[in-house]
């Protein structure tokens, strides 16, 4: 079979000459764009064929990648199968380490864990009472469960302590014992498992303080770049296990640089809550995700979960506990519930509300003791993928730019300060709200022709925005269509939202952005697009990943599961795939409106 050496990270793949170069890349774990699953409708899968021989351009190809950089050899990994003993590529370097926010201004409360240190003194055995060692540790605890591993070194322990011990418990469950009186160290990590970072936050659970945290992209990230491409995929090659496989590395991926860099024993590593959206829920259990894939979009499970880490290979203490919450519906997951209880959504006085923006948007309204979320299906516009040049938040991405009144682009930052080779989704919203602003794009959304910097391209009119070593940077006419439904969807969410809970927008207090892409978002030109209720700057609060600090809280105070178990039941939905006014609403709202 053909060997495949990939530059630059220097490796040899053995590929099928039935497989596709994208297809081995995957196989090897190895980080390429893609948002089309490998159809080669994207686009971004680029790599650049050094020595040897690959199959000729397809059709997509001649479609999708610029003359110029096909002069230079740069093909699509999908549509490339080898034809050589030997091949070299190179893959283009967006792929690189995305910009992950893992902070938050909101806090996580006070400590109340699920693990606690017990000191015992039991009574040794006598002539006149003979129960069994288990029997002793189970009647001066209370009554508990023991695991084999704990029972089996129980003899030793109890005498090594002259029948005074120290048990470590999770609940009623022992995870392990020691002899004598001592400190036991003892960790808990919270998890916010997102479409496309994995970010592990290290708590002493003693304390209720945060001691560290890391941050991965997620695994599944080779898997197609949105949900909706994930599940398609569990679904098409019944490859639920693997995807699980994959987030759970990523969990694993951050447990061992934060042990690594705290110097910690991954027994000492007790407990563990995780929040995602409802499919990266289902598939960091192994649940397959096949029903959220069509309507009516029901969850396989929607209780809370407590399960032992060994039963779903976290390396942490084997019978530590690993706490899900619940997810609110199917596409409203325990993020969402873990947003609104970051943010005391429930216990506000007044009208508030939260957004959190990404594949799926989820938006949250309480008011008068009442709190309704809605799901948008915003899709992946807005954080830069389905964009011509679009492109996830690493170095070389525009995420800032300004545009004139007469249309020039100007004041481009990018990532790192590194070369443009592409938009992220920040710099998009700058783009879009600057080319309205200056009348390139009409307020229907149209890119007029006239203007010096638009160019009639392959796919219609584009907006030359400036040039890359890739080659040309543009915003076309398409992807203005792509961000139009993106925020005619989010603008219709949070509208319904607001008439279903008959909340004027002058009566609306507080709307907290939560989330990376939020974060990141100038203000001003959200608002100009009709992202954001047109509220006043400062009713508007940057939280951060407040999905995180939900986690946090769950984990240091148990009674927080419950409280987020209670909130759930409470929060109604709104389902706006059924609702008879959305079509009109978002219909309305596609267009921009005029200054």
């Amino acid at each position: 079979m053909p060997k495949v050496f990939v530059e630059p990270i220097g490796i040899t793949l053995t590929v099928d000459e039935q497989e596709n170069l994208l297809d081995g890349l995957v196989r090897a774990q190895i980080d390429i764009p893609t948002d089309c699953a490998g159809r080669g409708t994207c686009g971004k899968c680029l790599v650049r064929l050094g020595a040897g021989e690959l199959t000729a351009p397809t059709e997509r190809e001649l479609k999708r990648i610029p003359e110029k950089l096909r002069a230079e050899g740069w093909r699509l990994a999908c549509q490339a199968y080898p034809r050589s003993a030997r091949v070299s590529i190179e893959v283009r370097g967006t792929a690189g380490q995305r910009r992950i926010l893992t902070t938050s201004k909101l806090t996580h409360g006070a400590s109340h864990p699920a693990v606690c240190t017990r000191r015992v003194q039991l009574e040794a055995p006598t002539l006149a009472d003979k129960r069994s060692d288990l029997e002793r540790l189970d009647q001066g605890l209370g009554g508990v469960e023991v695991p084999l591993h704990v029972l089996q070194e129980l003899p030793a322990t109890l005498r090594d302590g002259k029948w005074k011990v120290t048990a470590t418990c999770y609940g009623k469950r022992v995870i392990d014992v020691h002899p004598g009186e001592r400190e036991r160290e003892c960790y808990g990590v919270a998890v916010d498992i997102g479409t496309s970072k994995v970010i592990a936050y290290l708590f002493d659970l003693r304390a209720g303080a945060l001691i560290d945290q890391e941050a991965v992209e997620n695994p599944q990230m080779r898997y197609g770049e949105d949900v909706i491409s994930r599940i398609a995929h569990a679904a098409q090659h019944n490859e639920t296990a693997l995807l699980a496989a994959a987030v759970r590395d990523g969990i694993n991926a951050n447990l061992k640089a934060l042990y690594e860099r705290q110097d910690i024993h991954v027994n000492h590593v007790c407990d563990m809550t995780v929040v995602g959206n409802t499919a990266m829920h289902h598939l960091a259990l192994g649940l397959s995700p096949v029903g959220l894939g069509q309507a009516p979009f029901a969850p396989a499970a929607a209780e809370p979960l407590t399960l032992r880490a060994s039963e779903l290979g976290i390396d942490m203490n084997p019978d530590g506990g690993v706490h899900f919450p619940p997810p609110i519906a199917g596409f409203v997951g325990s993020d969402a519930l873990a947003v609104v209880a970051a943010t005391h959504l429930a216990g506000k006085k007044k009208p508030s509300m939260a957004i959190d923006i990404g594949t799926n948007t989820e938006i949250a309204l309480a008011h008068d003791g009442r709190v309704t979320v809605t799901s948008c299906a915003s899709g992946p516009a807005f954080e830069g993928y389905q964009i011509r040049n679009g492109m996830k938040a690493v170095a070389g991405a525009i995420e800032r730019v300004k545009i004139t009144p007469d249309g020039e682009a100007t004041e481009i930052v990018t990532i790192a300060g590194a070369e443009p080779i592409g938009i992220c989704g920040s710099g998009v919203v700058d783009l879009l709200a600057g080319l309205v602003h200056a009348g390139v794009v009409d307020k229907s959304g149209r890119m007029q022709l006239d203007h010096p910097r638009v160019r009639k391209g392959e796919e219609g009119n584009e907006y030359l925005v400036t040039e890359g070593p890739h080659g040309d940077i543009v915003f076309t006419q398409h992807d203005v269509r792509s961000l139009q439904l993106a925020k005619g969807a989010i603008h219709a969410g949070w509208e319904l939202l607001m008439a279903s809970l008959e909340v004027p927008l002058e009566q609306l207090d507080t709307v907290y952005i939560a989330g990376a892409f939020g974060n990141y978002l100038d203000l001003s030109a959200a608002q100009y697009l009709g992202l954001f209720p047109p509220v006043e700057t400062k009713r508007v609060a940057f939280v951060g990943n407040a999905a995180g600090v939900g986690a946090q809280m769950a984990l240091i105070d148990a009674r927080a599961r419950k409280r987020m178990a209670r909130l759930r039941d409470r929060i109604e939905f709104l389902d706006l795939a059924t609702d008879k006014r959305f079509l009109d609403v978002f219909s309305s709202r596609l267009g921009f409106a005029s200054d």
